[in-house]
Formats: C-alpha cells, structure tokens, sequence
C-alpha cells in the first residue's frame, strides 16, 4: 500500500465530512426559490431537453438520491401523475422560497425552523450516506444467540445484527409473517427485542432534545398541543363508522377539505376564476395555531413600544421600514453587518444616518433586537399562513386532494378490514401521553420542577409501543394484498444499501474507489492538510460511537434505577453520534452581535435562548432553565476538528459525482 492510499478508516472519514456537508448545503438552498428549478427529476417537465440530451446535472443530488430510491418508488407515491411533482409541488416550494422567511442571524436566536430543518438534514445525513456506500456484507450473524439488555454494547450489536440481516437475508419476510401472527415483533429472536429496545432508547433521545435540551422544546410543545386540541377526534371517529368506504373517504375530505365561503362557491359557478375561496378545516388549522403564535408576539412588541427606556419611533420606524424592503436590500444589509462586524440593528439605522444608531443606548439597542426578532417571527408566520392558506390557487387543497386519491384504494382496503376508530384513538392517547410527559416533573418537598429526562420518554415509548404492534398486526393479518405490496417496496428499497462482493468489510463501502480517485487527484502540496484533516475526523467519529455507547448505557442503568424508585429526574444526555452531528451544525450558525459593535456570535453563544414572544408564549412553570439543562450535554460532547481543508478540496467534484450516481436509474422520456 502506498503512502498515499487512504484506509478503510479514512475512506469513512472522508465519505462523512463531505455527506455531512452536502446534505446541509441543500437544505439551506432551498432559501432561494430558484434552488427548486435546478433540482431536476421529478420537478422539471420529464420531456425537457438540450441539445438531444438530458439537462444538467440536479444541484441537490443527495435530496434527489433520497427521493428518487426510496420515495418515489413506494406504493401510492408511485401513482402521483408527474404533473404533481413538476407543477403542483414544484410551486410550492417556491412559493415558500418566495416568502423570504428570516435567518437566525437577524433573529439573534437558533428559532424552530432553523433546529428541525438541522435535525432533518442529519437524519438524511445518516440513511443517505448508507445509500452512498452500503450495509458491509459480512457473514450474516446468529440472531437467535445471546443479547444481554442491560448492555449498550451488546444493544449496539443486536441493531447492526438486524440490519445486515434486513438487507442480505430474509428477516424482512419473517417480520411480516410475524405481524400477520402476532401483536408483536419481539418473540421473533433475542436479536430483534435488543434491537428494539436500542430503538426506544435512539428516538427518546430525540424527542429529549427537541422537547427539552431545546430552548424551543417548550414553545414547539404549545404548537404541537395546540394542533392537537383543534384536531376533531371524536368526528373523525364517528366519520369512520360509515360503512361504505368511498361514502367515508368523501365524508372525511368534506370535513377537512370543504370551503364554503363566497369565493367558493362564485368559483364553483363559473362567475370567477382563481378568487379567493376561503380556508377548509385543513387550513384553519394551519392558520388558527400560526395567529395564536402571532398573536403572542405582537404582544411582545407592544410592551417594548410601551416601556419607560424604550427606543424612539424613529428607531423602531426604519427597522419596520426596513422588513418591508426588497430581499437584496436586506441582504445587502446582513452581510455589511457581518462584514463590519456590527449588529443588524446597527447596520440598519446605519443605512439611514450613521447619527441615529450612535444615539441608542445599550438597553434601546437590546430592545431594537427583541423588537425587530419579533417582528421577523411575525412575518414569518404571516408568510407561512399566505402560502399555505391564503393565496390562489390553492395549492395546498389540491396536493392534499392528489395524495388522497392516489391512497384512496388502500384507504378503502384498510376501512374494510380494520378497525380504524381504534387507531384514531391510539394516535390521540400517544399524542396526550407526549405532551404530558414533557412537562416538568413535581418532587415531593418545596424543590423546583425538574425537566423531563431521556428515561421519561424511554418509559413513554415503550408503554405506547404496543399501540403500533396492533395496527400493524391488524393491518398485516387483516390486508394480505396490501401487506405484499408494501413488503415488495420495502424489500426494493433494502437492496439498494447492498455492497458488492467486492465491498466485503469496507467502511465506505461502494464509494471506496471514488473517494480514492479524488484524493489521488489533488496536488501534492495539498494531500498532506487534507489527510492530516481526514485523520482528526475519524478520531472524532470513534471518539463519538466511545460517548455514545457510555451514555447509553447510563440511559440503561437509569430506566432500571426510576422502575425500582419511583424517583423523578434521570439523564438529560442520550446516545447517537447524529446528535452531535445535529449539535455542531446549530454550535456554526452566525449570529447577530448582541452589542453594537462586536464580532457575531455563534449558534453555541445563544443555544439557551428564545425569542421574544416565545418567551411569554409559554409560561414559566411549564419551562426551565436550558442554559443549565445543556451543561452536562456540551461537557460530555467533544469538539469537532477543523476539516474545512476537506471541503475546500472535494466540494465541487464530490456533487458531481454524487449528481452522476442520483441520475442513474431515473425514468428518461
């Protein structure tokens, strides 16, 4: 092997920086509404051609692999007519990307979009990068051996056991058969139970850091319990008694898809055309919760305009000014302030007269910040409600119309054989059970709540687990049809993480000669800060699966320790090495200054804080100090390496190549 010949190690090293990267560089596109034009197959028109040949390359590859493999494929998606995608769809998107919604710098805090849209990039990250490279293709193991489930390591193994079974052997046809027998998968070997016990442990840990070390946890749980309060259940249940399954279904769209406003029916007679037609009980929703949460803002910057040391009119004037001007001005303006090193605020007044921001006290500046951050949420929301709400024509009704006919005859097959009130009410029992649990715990003496910790959601994951086994069971003993087809896309779909034999025991597995070859392309004076980069990264990873696998096992230990106790409180750090990996893209976003002139922060100097309004949104007995509920997290987490070297070398070449494998298999007309 030559010097210059990366490792099994290294080649896995290198995949994830650059996947890693990639994967959020296209979510953070789709700011610009142009972003959806350039992503290719299935939004542009599948006729459209230059020259005799297929258009450039998708300018997301990742997103269009995810979707064009494992989307795109599964039954019901597959029958969408490709006007949805290149029309209906492909409009939203921009029509969202038109709304201009505010970054996280101008806000001066990490808001709700910017730490889901994180989450779900890493969660892409992870089942994309297997995509890239496969599940290793080693001798398939004993699932019927011993798994011990009060040892993380042997979790860890039970759920790599299962996975390498799920893609090279027949678990998947067994697992079916399984449910078509039982109401659960757990007997099925000692492997599966350890493996779903490693899975309760995983998506607690997830819903711990959405719902608790998030300084948003609390205000994203009075949005979910607001839906949850305006869902009609008990209709919902009755509407499901309908015997005849085309009379429910059009029962059902009646009720969440009806307008019966002036527009409506003017449009319906042929008096107008595209005017507005109202909201359905869909959309009220949708518009209900987004007022109430404006609601809460304006309130906020009511009390500043109303306090005793407040900034003039004039201040707050040219920050209302300026939410209304042209994207490239404020733009313009953002990157003067980073540039300058000076808050948004500052930058701003700037524009008008250098005088004015000089004027601002420390306490008016800090006011102008709370000021214009609300502001910002308040025209998000009113964005958000007039895309998805308000403007025609409504594509909203209409892909929501698609999606139900398209699923309309599993609908009809799963109405016949299954109970479905039944599951309505599981839904809405798991649901209330979520947000009780994610409340703060009462101790018994005068002492403060304590947040909820990871074994607090373990708990609730495993006594609603049942609840998913009995749709499942019902479903797969009740629709043998259906249950076939679904198999048959699920067995597709594991195909695609194979190696070849080739790949036997590689970390990168298919993308092992690729990397190699970008790699040995790079100048000489180059590869040696690129391998010194790829070498720290794979410490760190292996440093991370080391803390992942302790907490872990502290998880385990406490679930044990609180069923013998009773006691409240238990770990507020949980496993995963996505979870770092979601930490370290919100710990890298830029932040406004909070001082006039200063350099910007980063997404790890405001972690614990909430933006105004969303402070007195939710009410203080029902939060908690984040600040201090993070600490343990970040002591345990250790700092990612500098691996810019990398990305500055393969950036380019590894979209093409990732662009080249997305285009391979896709429907040509």
């Amino acid at each position: 092997m030559s010097s210059a010949t990366l490792s099994l190690q290294q080649l896995g090293a290198l995949l994830d920086i650059l996947v890693h990267h990639e994967t959020y560089t296209e979510v953070q596109s789709f700011r610009d509404p142009d972003a959806i034009e350039k992503y290719g197959y299935p939004f542009d028109a599948p006729a459209r051609k230059e020259n005799g040949s297929d258009i450039s390359r998708s300018s997301s590859p990742l997103l269009q692999l995810l979707l064009t493999r494992l989307v795109l494929p599964a039954p019901g998606i597959r029958d969408l007519p490709p006007e949805f995608w290149s029309s209906k769809f492909r409009n939203m998107m921009r029509r969202l990307g038109e709304a201009d919604l505010s970054e996280s710098y101008d806000k001066g805090t990490l808001g709700s979009r910017k730490r889901l849209a994180s989450a779900a990039s890493v969660i892409h990250e992870c089942i994309t990068r297997g995509l890239l490279s496969g599940v290793p293709n080693d001798t398939l193991p004993n699932l019927k051996g011993k798994y011990d489930a009060h040892k993380a390591e042997d979790l860890t193994r039970a759920w790599d056991d299962v996975a390498q079974h799920l893609v090279y052997g027949n678990l998947l046809d067994e697992l079916f058969d399984e449910f078509a027998k039982t109401t659960s998968i757990e007997n099925h070997s000692p492997a599966v139970k350890a493996a779903v016990d490693f899975a309760i442990i995983y998506i607690a840990t997830f819903f711990h850091h959405l719902f608790v070390l998030s300084a948003e946890g609390p205000y994203l749980l009075k949005l979910l319990s607001n839906v949850h309060s305006l869902v009609p259940y008990t209709v919902v249940g009755q509407t499901l008694r309908v015997g005849n399954a085309g009379t429910m279904i059009n029962a059902m769209v009646r009720l969440f898809l009806a307008k019966v406003s002036v527009g409506a029916i003017s449009n319906w007679l042929g008096f107008t055309q595209n005017a507005a037609d109202g909201m359905n009980l869909f959309q009220r929703i949708i518009s209900l919760v987004l007022e109430w949460d404006t609601g809460d803002f304006r309130k906020a910057t009511d009390n500043i305009r109303r306090g005793k040391e407040r900034p003039d009119d004039l201040h707050l004037g040219i920050i209302d000014d300026h939410l209304q001007a042209p994207k490239e001005q404020r733009e313009a303006i953002r990157e003067l302030s980073k540039l300058d090193k000076k808050s948004i605020v500052v930058a701003i007044l700037e524009t008008k007269d250098k005088e004015i921001a000089s004027s601002l006290t420390e306490a008016q500046h800090t006011q102008c910040l709370e000021y214009y951050s609300a502001q910002l949420a308040i025209r998000d929301r009113e964005k958000i409600a007039e895309a998805l709400c308000r403007q025609s024509p409504d594509l909203t009704t209409s892909i929501v119309r698609d999606g139900v006919s398209v699923f309309e005859p599993m609908i009809r097959a799963i109405h016949k054989n299954v109970d479905l009130r039944k599951h309505i009410s599981s839904v809405e029992s798991f649901l209330t059970d979520l947000i009780a649990t994610s409340k703060p715990k009462k101790q018994d003496d005068d002492q403060a709540p304590v947040p909820p910790s990871v074994e607090d959601y373990v708990a609730l994951l495993r006594r609603n687990r049942q609840l998913a086994y009995e749709y499942l069971h019902d479903f797969a003993e009740g629709c043998p049809e259906l249950r076939e087809t679904w198999l048959e896309w699920a067995k597709d779909s594991l195909k695609v993480f194979r190696q070849g034999s080739e790949d036997n025991g590689a970390t990168a597995g298919r993308m092992d000669k690729q990397l190699q070859d970008l790699f040995d392309g790079l100048p000489d004076d180059k590869k040696s800060s690129v391998q010194v980069a790829i070498d720290a990264h794979a410490k760190y990873l292996s440093d991370l699966e080391g803390t992942s696998i302790t907490r872990m096992q502290r998880i385990i230990d406490g679930v044990d320790e609180i069923e013998e106790t009773k006691k409240v409180g238990g770990n507020m750090t949980g496993p995963g090495v996505y979870i770092t990996r979601w930490h370290c893209l919100l710990d890298e976003t830029i932040i406004t200054p909070s001082t006039p002139i200063s350099a910007p922060r980063t997404g790890k100097d405001v972690k614990g804080s909430k933006a105004l309004g969303k402070t007195e949104a939710v009410a203080s007995s029902e939060t908690w100090d984040s600040d201090a509920v993070t600490e343990q997290e970040e002591q345990m987490q250790p700092d990612p390496p500098d691996v810019s070297a990398v990305i500055d070398a393969f950036e380019p070449q590894f979209r093409n190549l990732v662009a080249d494998i997305s285009n391979k298999d896709i429907p040509r007309s």
